[in-house]
């Protein structure tokens, strides 16, 4: 073992807000519960199937010993109180998708930790730094290193920030002095499985990834249609069930100042997005962590968004899309929309579509749209 860090001072000097140190010893008592989210399907195509590869870093590091857990807080400059609509209908975007793609930060800050390290121990140092890009459960990790506890609605809640923060960790092959766990738990108060738009929180601790809004706007292809009118104005991510916690009410995460400038704001005029570019993507929305699902899926959302709002102005910009957008799930979801916000303009559009439209997932959707919009 080496000899002990200031790992808090440390992390401060990287510009962390939290970090946390556990062993690196298999996670075998989530090893059943793994199974069992497998098993019954509550498992997206994002994570890692293997359950031996969720719970080993030695896969990832060869003679790992210690995970120092990082955590930093994506609080951002955005005004949360409803903007005006008068230049027309907006979106919502999650927290975590405003500022500075929090995978790119989390990943710099902690090279620059693990480099800190070594010259304070002054010994060679093989580490890896990792993101949740990794198939390691971060959240695991980080209650056993004491950053926080685990809550109802599967997020962990630090004491400092409560649950809007985002993880990373750093594999080192020494051991070090290891935190404890805190001890406690969340409220138990269950509004955030009250509160879920889809009952995606089956049950305390217990999340069906595939009914989460979260994961469903990020999701690619055709959202299905008995969940499209529970986006609502939803971009990328759901805020819904930390909204309603009372950790969170009680903290307020300093700002850091990669989240100075929304790169995507957290609630965007909705028709502009339909005709930004592939550089004004790259330039802006692009910079964030909604960036990497490409803007085809977020021109989606914003479709299905237009269509929850029900306002009339969107009709002609959806009827464009339908007439001239050359990707079928785009002329989908718009069909969806014109058919949701319905009337005399919207009916028209629909019909002129159908009588050209080549597409049978298409032509099925006008078809059913043309059945809503009377």
């Amino acid at each position: 073992m080496v000899k002990p860090i200031n790992l808090k001072e440390l992390a401060a000097a990287a510009g962390l807000g939290l970090a946390g140190i556990t062993g690196a010893a298999p996670l075998d008592t989530i090893t059943e519960r793994l199974q069992h989210r497998l098993a019954e399907g509550r498992i997206t195509p994002f994570e890692e199937k293997d359950p031996f590869r969720r719970i080993s870093p030695g896969h990832l590091l060869p003679d790992c010993r210690t995970i120092i857990v990082l955590g930093l807080p994506y609080t951002t400059a955005c005004d949360p109180l409803p903007l005006s609509e008068s230049d027309g209908p907006r979106g919502e975007v999650a927290r975590c998708a405003r500022g500075l793609d929090y995978h790119v930060v989390l990943e710099q800050k902690g090279e620059q930790l693990a480099r800190l390290i070594q010259k304070e121990i002054a010994a060679p140092l093989r580490y890896r730094v990792l993101s949740d890009r990794s198939p390691l459960i971060e959240r695991e990790l980080a209650r056993l290193a004491g950053l926080g506890r685990s809550g109802e609605n599967c997020t962990l809640i630090t004491p400092e920030c409560g649950s809007y923060v985002a993880l990373g960790t750093i594999l080192l092959d020494r051991e070090m002095e290891e935190n404890s766990p805190l001890p406690g738990s969340c409220a138990g108060c269950g509004r955030c499985l009250a509160s879920c738009p889809t009952g995606a929180l089956v049950a305390p601790h217990i999340l069906d990834p595939t009914r989460c809004l979260s994961y469903l706007t990020q999701a690619p292809g055709v959202v299905p249609a008995e969940i499209r009118p529970l986006f609502g104005r939803r971009l990328y991510g759901c805020d819904r069930c930390q909204e309603v916690c009372p950790h969170n009410r009680r903290q307020q995460p300093p700002l850091s100042p990669e989240n100075t400038f929304d790169f995507f704001p957290g609630q965007p005029l909705l028709l502009p997005l339909l005709q930004m570019t592939g550089k004004e993507f790259s330039q802006t929305i692009g910079f964030s962590a909604a960036g990497w699902r490409g803007k085809t899926t977020l021109q989606r959302n914003a479709v299905i968004a237009l269509g929850n709002s029900g306002d009339q102005s969107a009709v002609p910009s959806l009827a464009r899309l339908l007439a001239e957008d050359a990707r079928p799930l785009i002329r989908l979801h718009a069909a969806w929309a014109l058919g949701r916000i319905a009337g005399v303009k919207a009916r028209r559009y629909l019909e002129i579509s159908l009588k050209r439209e080549q597409d049978q997932a298409v032509r099925i959707e006008l078809r059913r749209a043309l059945d809503e919009a009377i």
